[in-house]
């Protein structure tokens, strides 16, 4: 991650034209750590690579400008059809070796558009440095290129405008100037000719009349587009029966151009890759470049899908489905009319609603919850993730529901890949690191036969550190806040950012320097240990495809949750999800990721194992937090999350849960035993009795004492019951005495009953304990 985006610290506008390409975007909050430790001249290295990328980074399909069209229903040339299994490079590599001189052309002219920006971005560069890198300062000229970025993306076409969308709402990964600029792209695309889109319309819909009869169909539509995207633009219309309806019409030609610059780029992208590792003193090997191959492959399919709107109205009306049947009343998606749509016009109900970001309604941060839960719900569960989640995309209805639009780029999710991801997000909140090498072979991470050098690389300690950072929220410009915070304390708070950054590279040269030795690596044999380190750490991971669209969505939506409360959390949002899931999982893999969370990590410390009572009173509060979160706007808090708990926890039939509970039931009978003696020896008859009971023995020892020790030891023979009465009372104030972590099961068991809808006697404030005993064994039976 160092090696890819260690250098962005100084080159963030030059994100836009590198960021396809870089395979840490699956670890984007990584950045706020590996940032700090880059160092500010390295930065004018990443421009020597821009060169090489910058036809790959303008190979993205140019959107075509009014009246450009060709006229609606001529096949245009590609090499296949639209559709979500359609695309093949093999087919493409066929089609264009056929036409040279297309692929040429289209080389001169992207190579054109981007070589001016990226010659601004270097002029712009060194006069940053000749200012001396003044830090907290923005590059000369930045709102200029911010604008010139926006025209720039909307020239290279659809590639380039996702990728604007996703990082206008990320400021804390780009500079807020071009944030602004970028954030007209999520609903403001330049439209093409709406006579043109007239004339896709009835052509697609099979009027004979052409333009003239779209009235029959339409009594009522806008004369120009109130939306317009990369791939098409929408119109408002009224149908015949009154419905108001959004119809989407694809721009024309657009497969065409997406083949072509999907076909670029598999060509440019192992250049870039040579560039990239020449400048990172890295040999390149064959399975970089088939690597660097093989993300395009994924981004070309969910364009090529995206490009099928057939395929986008089956997505959309499954979610809807998906989430009925769930209950997730809280979140939906637009209503497809099937009759009027075909694979290049959908046709929706019109859906009322404000972007979410733009929304001052002070349920936003519910919704944002909603999304969040919506998305872990796809992931995980429906098998089919939406991966185009942009504000413009995220509506906030009049009825207080989410409302997600643009269901044209998803992924599916097998359902191994799902419990692998279920299986690591539990061992993450359970922080068993230990775990998580098998859980990267799982989800394609970790080469099976890598496993042992992962599980000897120390792992666990980097991984605390970064997942401690990210789960405390704030995202990237918090977290390197909290890291220099960090770094104050452990290298010297009087130390600037420059040396902090230098004592942090000290020291983590000094645990790689380390960790070769622990190998056998002779040390001082190598000439740089960072570099030698990345050589031998490049077969232990690897980027899979799909973890670009699992970033990409969650990234943004990370970004939406930060504009609306800067400390909002991402691991923290998904715990609700989490726990519904293994609460009423019963599948092997659940119970045995339930088990972790529970648990914790096999001989893990006692600050790291919680009591497990107390990790199922704080799932228990996860469950009725998404519960709560995902239900219709109109139903009362916890109306049914309550009762769905009981069922849950107490279910007559009997679950895995319960086989928790069961387990734990012989410590809470200890503690509550314990308790019981407690609070009766404390009683007044009780405490007299006891003292009553000490009274002989008491009275003997002081006579004993007195007398010479074979008389004593006669004494004490003969008064023998009175030994056995002190002994007795002992046993008894052993009994009573609770200890720490007796307290601390009984106050999760209360917890947990209350989470049941047992609020204390004669109030809602918290329980006694002279009323947490018996409802603690109400619990337990």
């Amino acid at each position: 991650c160092g090696q890819l985006i260690g250098n962005e610290r100084q080159m963030r506008p030059s994100v836009l034209l590198r960021v396809l390409f870089c395979s840490g975007a699956a670890a984007y909050e990584l950045t706020a750590i590996t940032q700090l430790l880059a160092q500010p001249d390295t930065a004018a290295a990443g421009l020597s690579a821009i060169a090489a990328a910058a036809l790959a980074g303008g190979a993205a399909a140019r959107v075509a400008p009014a009246g450009s069209a060709r006229r609606a229903g001529r096949l245009l040339d590609a090499p296949y059809a639209a559709g979500p299994q359609t695309y093949d490079p093999r087919l493409a590599d066929e089609f264009y070796a056929a036409r040279p001189l297309m692929v040429w052309g289209r080389l001169v002219r992207l190579g054109a558009l981007t070589s001016g920006f990226n010659i601004k971005l270097l002029l712009d560069f060194l006069a940053y440095k000749a200012k001396g890198s003044p830090e907290g300062q923005p590059w000369p000229n930045e709102a200029a290129r911010a604008r010139e970025a926006l025209g720039l993306s909307t020239k290279l076409g659809p590639t380039f405008i996702k990728l604007a969308q996703a990082l206008s709402i990320r400021t804390d990964l780009i500079p807020e100037a071009y944030a602004l600029e970028l954030r007209q792209l999520q609903d403001a695309v330049p439209p093409f000719d709406s006579a043109e889109a007239m004339l896709i319309l009835a052509y697609e819909l099979g009027l004979p009349g052409g333009t003239d009869q779209l009235r029959e169909v339409f009594p009522d539509i806008s004369p120009k587009p109130i939306a317009s995207a990369s791939i098409g633009q929408v119109y408002r219309a009224t149908t015949p029966d009154g419905r108001r309806v959004a119809v989407k019409v694809q721009r024309p030609g657009i497969l065409s151009e997406i083949a072509l610059d999907l076909h670029v780029l598999r060509l440019l992208a192992p250049v870039q890759t040579v560039v990239s590792n020449a400048i990172n003193r890295l040999e390149t090997r064959p399975r970089d470049l088939q690597l660097a191959r093989e993300l395009v492959d994924e981004w070309g399919r969910g364009f090529v899908a995206e490009a099928d709107y057939k395929h986008e109205a089956r997505s959309t009306t499954a979610f809807r489905t998906a989430m009925r049947e769930r209950g997730l009343g809280a979140v939906t998606a637009p209503e497809v009319l099937p009759e009027l749509s075909t694979s290049k016009v959908l046709v929706t109900r019109w859906v009322e609603g404000t972007r979410l970001d733009r929304d001052a309604s002070p349920d936003v941060p519910r919704l944002c919850g909603v999304a969040i839960n919506a998305y872990m719900t796809m992931l995980l569960d429906t098998g089919v993730l939406h991966c185009d989640p942009h504000p413009g995309n995220l509506l906030r209805t009049p009825e207080g529901e989410l409302c997600i639009l643009d269901w044209g780029m998803t992924l599916p999710v097998p359902t191994d890949l799902q419990y692998s991801l279920i299986e690591f997000i539990a061992h993450v909140n359970a922080e068993d690191y230990d775990a998580m090498p098998e859980d990267f072979v799982a989800l394609g991470f970790t080469p099976a036969d890598q496993l042992d050098r992962v599980k000897q690389s120390n792992l666990g300690e980097g991984l605390a550190f970064v997942l401690r950072q990210l789960s405390a929220g704030g995202g990237s410009k918090k977290v390197q806040g909290r890291v220099l915070d960090e770094w104050r304390e452990r290298y010297g708070a009087e130390l600037s950012v420059a040396e902090l950054r230098e004592a942090a590279r000290a020291d983590m040269q000094q645990r790689m320097t380390a960790q070769l030795a622990s190998e056998g690596v002779d040390v001082n044999a190598v000439t740089n240990v960072m570099e030698e380190m990345s050589r031998r750490n490049r077969d232990m991971f690897v980027v899979p495809p799909y973890i670009l669209y699992v970033a990409r969505a969650f990234s943004t939506l990370e970004g939406i949750g930060l504009s609306a409360n800067e400390d909002y959390s991402l691991v923290s949002e998904a715990f609700p999800y989490l726990s519904r899931r293994l609460l009423v999982d019963s599948s092997p893999r659940a119970r045995a990721a339930l088990r972790a969370m529970v648990y914790g990590p096999e001989g893990g410390s006692a600050t790291v194992r919680k009591q497990p009572l107390t990790r199922l009173a704080e799932m228990s509060d996860g469950f009725q937090s998404y519960a709560s979160s995902t239900g219709s706007a109109g139903r009362a808090p916890g109306s049914a999350s309550s009762q769905e708990l009981v069922d849950v926890l107490l279910s007559a039939e009997g679950g895995y849960v319960q086989e928790l509970l069961v387990e734990e039931a012989a410590k809470l009978a200890g503690a509550l035993v314990r308790g019981r003696i407690e609070t009766a020896a404390s009683s007044g008859p009780a405490a007299a009795l006891l003292q009553a009971m000490r009274a002989p023995a008491a009275a003997v020892e002081s006579v004993s004492r007195s007398l010479p020790s074979p008389v004593a030891g006669m004494v004490r023979g003969v008064f023998w019951p009175a030994a056995v009465l002190d002994e007795a009372a002992s046993l008894v104030s052993d009994l009573a005495g609770t200890r720490d972590d007796d307290k601390q099961l009984l106050q999760a068991a209360d917890t947990l009953w209350q989470r049941l809808g047992a609020p204390a006697a004669g109030g809602d404030g918290p329980l006694s304990a002279a009323e947490r005993l018996p409802r603690v064994e109400g619990l337990f039976g």
